[in-house]
């Protein structure tokens, strides 16, 4: 009986120590209130370096380290202690004397029993006399999608620091919410420059291989407390091209550069081999055509990417002999899904240059007694003989009741710089018939003389289509959803200018057609629509 009675007490007694949540009733989604401090909201004069929160509630700490933004930024640290209803910061040396101090907990902070986090927690104080009151806010967003950015780390420099986000630390942080919204407090008088990132690696620096980044284009003189400090952040890799390796790769000599490049050109080779091909977006093949081996030449190429940097460099390269098979030839074909309409080309972009074309081995087979031959005329190469584009505005590809046709291509209808040839591959293609047609037009209504208006896949975001005129019309479109983005063109050249952080060059503004009755980007079409007066206007 005493056994019994005694391992009831112990029961009892771990029950009643127990921190649960109360049986019955609806969960506690409620977080935890502030209901004190030390120092106190807005306080002057404070001498501690430690800092102390009292909660309404038993509370922990997640990820408090790396969530917690404190401005101006500390360098020495902190340790992190939590009892019950308290937590105290104990910061490793004093801080700054007349200085003003935020620090913003992010969701870092919940309660111990149901992890409800406090959204939104700041504190602002000074060690001296005067409390900083000054504010800058604004709105970030997406350039490419024009959506918020959110949960990007926002950077404040001072005009006399000499580094940015690329390369150093800042001297004021804070994080942009759901709407892409952001807000400074509690800063002195100055002249600032505003940063952001998606910072994925938590360094407080934009790496532009692989975070977007952006930035405010003038300097803030902040006198008083400025809103509307609105911007937008990209991809936007800011390093100049370069060459990073060249080596011989079986048969052939592989250049790899660091980024992808809009054009790659050869100025100057004094060998007869001249043939290359871009595989992916970073490699640049080159082919042995003599053969000959370990004959070094000199190179000169040119190297140009989407930031407008173009750079010329000098290497020596060279075959040599290989026991390695040859890579296969192959195609890749678009369009992709073989939706093919009259203002199409069917491309083809090739592993090697193409040194001869059979074209009786290509032709489109509209049915089993009737094919389209493919001409010499509808032929058009790119320089390096890799890319072919035929045209297909044959009036019986189109024409009324015409199901889905058969692009044939013979084993031999291709022969590469290194005699091999494509295997026999059909490819289904489905032109859009006269009864299927759809189109979208509307009028861009902006200052600026120069637009370029493009139709984008609502899924995949590709581009469909582009015009540069403010009347603008999309034909022979097929059923589906779409959107129009666009850009505008503030200098006149006709391409989108994605802006340069290190020359101090914004990004072209981007502007998307948006429904206000249906609140949707998404450009609805079926068979045998036409959509009227999308109009933008900006």
């Amino acid at each position: 009986m005493k056994q019994y009675t005694l391992l009831l007490l112990v029961l009892i007694i771990s029950s009643c120590a127990r921190v649960s949540s109360p049986m019955g009733g609806p969960e506690d989604e409620t977080a935890p209130t502030l209901i004190g401090s030390t120092p106190k909201n807005q306080q002057t004069n404070f001498q501690s370096n430690t800092v102390t929160l009292l909660f309404d509630e038993w509370v922990t700490t997640k990820n408090i380290e790396s969530d917690l933004i404190i401005t101006p930024k500390i360098e020495s640290g902190f340790k992190t202690r939590v009892k019950k209803q308290q937590i105290q910061l104990l910061f490793n040396e004093p801080f700054q004397e007349n200085t003003t101090y935020t620090l913003s907990f992010a969701s870092s902070i919940t309660d111990i029993t149901n992890n409800n986090a406090i959204v939104g927690l700041t504190l602002s104080f000074s060690t001296g006399d005067v409390l900083d009151s000054l504010e800058i806010e604004g709105n970030i967003m997406n350039l490419y999608e024009q959506e918020p950015a959110e949960d990007y780390l926002v950077s404040l420099y001072t005009q006399t620091d000499t580094l940015n986000i690329l390369d150093g630390a800042a001297s004021y942080y804070t994080k942009t919410d759901t709407l892409g919204n952001y807000k400074f407090q509690n800063l002195p008088t100055g002249a600032y420059r505003i940063y952001a990132v998606n910072d994925k690696n938590n360094n407080s620096k934009a790496d532009t291989e692989s975070e977007r980044f952006g930035f405010y284009p003038d300097t803030v003189l902040l006198d008083q407390s400025i809103t509307e400090v609105d911007f937008t952040v990209q991809n936007l890799n800011v390093d100049k091209p370069r060459i990073t390796s060249s080596r011989p790769f079986g048969r052939y000599y592989d250049i790899e550069v660091n980024k992808p490049l809009t054009k790659f050109k050869v100025i100057e080779n004094t060998s007869s081999n001249k043939n290359f091909v871009q595989l992916g977006d970073n490699v640049i093949r080159f082919f042995n055509e003599t053969p000959t081996y370990n004959d070094t030449t000199e190179l000169i190429v040119n190297l140009a990417d989407s930031a407008g940097y173009q750079v010329r460099d000098t290497l020596n390269y060279y075959f040599i002999e290989s026991k390695l098979d040859k890579e296969e030839f192959t195609a890749t074909i678009t369009p992709v899904n073989g939706l093919l309409k009259p203002s199409d080309s069917l491309v083809f972009n090739f592993t090697k240059p193409v040194t001869q074309i059979n074209v009786d081995s290509i032709y489109i087979e509209l049915d089993s007694l009737t094919s389209l031959p493919i001409r010499k005329e509808e032929l058009i190469w790119n320089n390096n003989r890799d890319r072919l584009a035929i045209k297909t505005q044959n009036s019986q590809l189109y024409a009324d009741g015409r199901k889905d046709v058969m692009l044939q291509i013979k084993s031999i209808a291709f022969i590469s710089i290194e005699q091999d040839t494509l295997e026999s591959q059909p490819k289904y293609l489905a032109p859009i018939r006269n009864d299927d047609i759809a189109s979208i037009e509307g009028t861009v209504n902006a200052s600026s003389e120069y637009v370029i208006v493009q139709l984008l896949n609502s899924r995949t975001k590709k581009i469909i289509a582009t015009s540069t005129d403010k009347e603008y019309k999309f034909n022979f479109l097929g059923p589906g959803q779409y959107l129009i983005r666009v850009i505008d063109d503030l200098n006149g050249n006709g391409k989108w200018d994605i802006g340069n952080i290190l020359t101090g060059e914004t990004p072209e503004p981007v502007h998307y057609y948006y429904d206000d009755f249906y609140n949707t980007r998404l450009i609805e079409l079926r068979k045998r629509w036409e959509q009227v007066d999308i109009n933008i206007s900006f």
